[in-house]
Order: structure tokens, then sequence, then C-alpha cells
């Protein structure tokens, strides 16, 4: 008998905004109940091509944590590569303090960010790594004493009585899981899988079946309301032409980088276009033009992504098709032109929008 689940659904911005504005982002998601949350992808230096100025990921959560009171606040994600599990833990520990047990840890490779680091990821193969690093965080959160040495990492300390501080001994760790292997390890071990963008429904049930694969060789059995969340480009507006125009040039980017870094043409044959569609993407980063595709984006390839840009109405059919397919936490990566047009976004998505949706069953 299928279990029925009610999606909830949260808001993720990358942490280039200023922290003025993410304050107010996330103060609105709270007010508009967007019960899953106010979420932070890590930015890197790379986006300064696009005029835009990284900002730490942790700094920002700490601002949006203050921010709010209720909702959980979510990393989704940042980088094991880039810093050892140990500082990972401490500083999900110390959100997790000052929002008082709000905060879900998120890790994922993030190719984008690391590809300039002096790490060979043929070596440093992502599931091992992914794997002991959410062991040594497990074991930090815990406060046990430990000693670990496994392939990658090595970590001891000695016990903390963090219950006794009023401290969380266990956080949950969602993995980002892009390609099969991740999403098994996903199923596994982790408390939540999270999707990266261009999330079509064809893609959530290729994941979620390597997820209920990875669980079933672990002999782990999965609630029906196990975390499944996606980014998800979302504009949304009573105009629904200048909501689509706002997440066009986004969605150019996430194609190449799909093509150029991913390498996994599963999430574009999830559209269900030819592959040939994507020929004069490949031609621009041939060409050093990556950077100006957005005339290459059409309103059928947003669709078929299930971008979610449009009207409410709109926005709701679209969502509602991502829920359906198994997606019970998407998080609408907001971009608009202006501050107040992502506050919009916001309101219309938690007023209009996520209260229609209905539950899925799965």
């Amino acid at each position: 008998m299928n279990d029925v689940v009610q999606p909830k659904a949260g808001v993720i911005f990358k942490s280039y905004e200023p922290l003025s504005a993410m304050q107010r982002y996330a103060a609105q998601t709270e007010a508009s109940n967007l019960t899953g949350g106010f979420w932070i992808a890590e930015a890197y230096h790379w986006f300064r091509q696009y005029g835009l100025e990284p900002r730490g990921c942790f700094t920002t959560l700490a601002a949006v944590s203050m921010a709010t009171r209720e909702i959980p606040i979510g990393l989704g994600i940042t980088s094991p590569y880039m810093r050892h599990p140990t500082i990972q833990a401490s500083e999900a520990a110390a959100i997790d303090e000052l929002s008082a047990g709000r905060f879900i840890m998120g890790i994922g490779v993030g190719k984008v960010g690391i590809e300039y680091l002096e790490y060979d990821i043929e070596k440093l193969r992502p599931v091992k790594v992914h794997h002991e690093a959410m062991e040594i965080m497990r074991r930090v959160f815990s406060g046990e004493a430990y000693s670990y040495k496994g392939e990658y990492y090595e970590s001891t300390m000695p016990a903390y009585d963090r219950a006794a501080d009023g401290l969380r001994t266990e956080i949950p760790i969602y993995v980002g899981a892009t390609g099969p292997f991740m999403q098994k390890l996903s199923g596994r071990e982790s408390d939540g899988m999270l999707l990266a963008g261009l999330t079509s429904p064809a893609f959530v049930k290729y994941a979620r079946d390597n997820m209920d694969a990875g669980a079933a060789k672990a002999g782990r059995t999965l609630p029906a309301d196990f975390p499944v969340g996606g980014v998800i480009l979302c504009a949304c507006s009573r105009d629904g032409g200048k909501a689509k125009n706002a997440t066009r040039s986004y969605t150019g980017t996430y194609i190449v980088n799909k093509i150029r870094n991913i390498k996994n043409d599963v999430i574009l044959a999830g559209s269900g276009l030819p592959d040939s569609t994507w020929d004069p993407f490949r031609k621009a980063i041939e060409e050093g033009t990556q950077d100006n595709v957005t005339h290459l984006v059409t309103d059928e390839m947003m669709r078929r992504f299930t971008v979610i840009s449009g009207t409410p109405e709109e926005c709701l059919e679209i969502t509602q098709e991502l829920v359906d397919a198994g997606l019970n936490l998407p998080l609408l990566e907001v971009v608009g032109e202006t501050e107040e047009d992502n506050l919009e976004t916001i309101r219309l998505m938690g007023e209009e929008v996520v209260p229609h949706l209905k539950a899925a069953s799965v």
C-alpha cells in the first residue's frame, strides 16, 4: 500500500547575495510558511565572472539563522574536498547551536568550486570521500571519544559532553547526489538526498530508484517521507513572461555546467529533448562563449526541465509534476531582477502555490 507524503517547499539562494538581503529573504520565507526552510548553497569565486561576489556560506547561514525563529536552516551544499570533516563539523555545530537545533548539513562534490584545487577526483573518489566525511562528522556531533583512520581522512578526538551543554548530538546530513553512485550512497547512509539544478520528473524517478537500491543493499528501510530535495530555478509573478525571462539565463548556465562539468547525460536526457538540442551549447563551450547562451534557452527547454517560472497557476502545475515524481522537498532557487522580485516570488509561492500542492503517493 502506498503512503501519502505531503511535500514541504523551501527556498535556496547561493551565497553571493548581500547578507542584508539574505536576512530579508529568510524572514519572508518564514512569514510565507514555507516549512521546508531557508537554504544556502556555497558560492565560489567562479561567480565573479558574472559580476557576483561570494560570501562565506557559514557566515551567511549565521545571518539567516538570526533572522528566523522556527523554520529549518539548511546548507545545500558545501564540499568535503574543501574543508576537513572536523572543520565542517565544528562549523555545522556552531550554526546548529545558533539556530537552536534547526540546522541541516548538506555535503556534495561541488565540482564547479573544486575544479581549481589540486585534487585528483579520480583518486579521491566521491563516494568514499563523502562516506568518510559523514563518519567523522557524526562522531564529532556525538561528543564521544573516537579515533578514526580512513583511506582519505583521519581524526582523533577526546570526549565532550555536548548534551550537557544543551547541544544536539545528532545533526542531519543530506548528500548532494547527481550521479547514480552518490544517489545510492544517499540511500545507504544519509538523512536526505539533494538533487542538482535542472531536476526533471524523469531525473527524480531515476535518482529515487538509485537511492532505494542503495538503501536495500544496506538493509535499510527508508521512511515514506525520507527527504528528497532538488534545487529548482524559480521565479513567480503575475507577469508570466517576466518570470520566464528571469529564469532563462540561469537555465543556460545550468545547461552549460551539466555539459562541461557533470558529464552526466541522464540529466539532459531527462528533459525528453533530443541530444542534438544541446549542440549549440556544446559549440558555445568550444568557442569560449558559454557565458552568453541565454538566447539559446527556449520556453520549451525550461518547461521540460520543470523550471518553476511563470504565473502562480503555471508554477503550481510545474511544481506538482515534481512532487508527483517523488520530490518531497522542492528547494526554490529564487532568481529575479531585483530584491523586490525575489520577495514577490517567495510570497506568491508561499501563499498561492505551495498550499495548493496535492500530496503524492510513494
